[in-house]
């Protein structure tokens, strides 16, 4: 019985964090489209190629998407990645932060955004600009600041 309940539990568990990871990296992609909002209420296209399946099926064999014009929960798999990714060292950070009891403060949010950071570099570092290719504490403050927003979100989520 405890072995089922405690599994019952992790499950749970497992179940809210993939939540808090779609919902915040849907946050990312809506505050990413906010940059490329027009007055007419839509966003300046930003058309990209994808080689989701899936995907492509449901929409007639289309194979490019206007990622600005799409919600997150209806973009391709691989437009999903990256936020999903950054989302998920963001929920995981605070996640285990919470799990071991500590404050989530400024010091907290800096290490988280380290973390944050140094993971992005490993999945982006190839392409990264130069002022974005280098460990957390060289970044500016306006460059390590998209990293706290990210943090804060994920706190605020968990």
């Amino acid at each position: 019985m405890t072995i089922e309940t405690s599994t019952g539990h992790n499950d749970e568990i497992e179940r809210l964090s993939a939540e808090r990871v779609t919902e915040l990296a849907g946050q990312l992609h809506e505050e990413w489209r906010e940059t490329r909002r027009t007055g007419a209420g839509t966003y300046e296209p930003r058309i990209k190629s994808t080689k989701d399946a899936a995907w492509i099926e449901r929409n007639t064999g289309k194979t490019e998407v206007d990622i600005a014009n799409t919600g997150y929960r209806d973009l391709p798999s691989d437009w999903q990645a990256e936020n999903k990714a950054s989302a998920e060292v963001a929920i995981n950070s605070v996640e285990r932060g919470i799990r071991r009891g500590e404050d989530l403060d400024e010091q907290f949010i800096e290490r988280a955004s380290a973390e944050l950071h140094d993971k992005w570099l490993q999945r982006n570092g190839a392409w990264a600009p130069p002022e974005q290719n280098v460990p957390y504490e060289q970044l500016s403050e306006p460059e390590k600041e998209k990293d706290r927003v990210i943090i804060r979100a994920a706190i605020g989520i968990c």
